[in-house]
């Protein structure tokens, strides 16, 4: 898997996998509000420097979103995600129960029918669908 590193630390990495075709944003730790706007601009940001498609949010050590953040992702980022080409997104669920429910009500809220996601538990898994688009 080659990779391109655009960002790296103790919440998250974001990175581009040219196997896949993919922006890979994965959270290695818990965070909300200004923080994780940040992170999901900067994955938005090589979303349109590669002008991809294709992303995968690894959210398996993410602990809850909170209702603001939530909100931000459905009503401010999915649309400029969408605008700037993002066709597929793979979502490798939380650990945490009450996590994994904050992302499925987010997902819930989305108005993007056109935006094809799926919903896993397992990063491969995430991956292996992505390769299939």
């Amino acid at each position: 898997m080659v990779e391109e590193v655009f960002g790296e630390g103790d919440i998250c990495s974001v990175r581009w996998d040219e196997q896949v075709g993919a922006v890979i944003l994965e959270w290695v730790g818990d965070v909300n509000g200004d923080t994780y706007r940040e992170y999901m601009d900067r994955t938005l940001n090589v979303i349109v420097d590669k002008q991809a498609d294709k992303c995968l949010v690894d959210r398996q050590n993410q602990g809850r979103m909170t209702e603001a953040d939530q909100e931000w992702t459905v009503e401010d980022w999915d649309v400029r995600a969408f605008e700037a080409g993002l066709a597929y997104l793979a979502i490798v669920y939380p650990e945490d129960p009450s996590a994994k429910t904050t992302v499925d009500m987010a997902a819930r809220k989305s108005p993007f029918l056109e935006l094809e996601r799926v919903f896993v538990h397992d990063f491969e898994e995430a991956r292996d669908w992505l390769l299939t688009k």
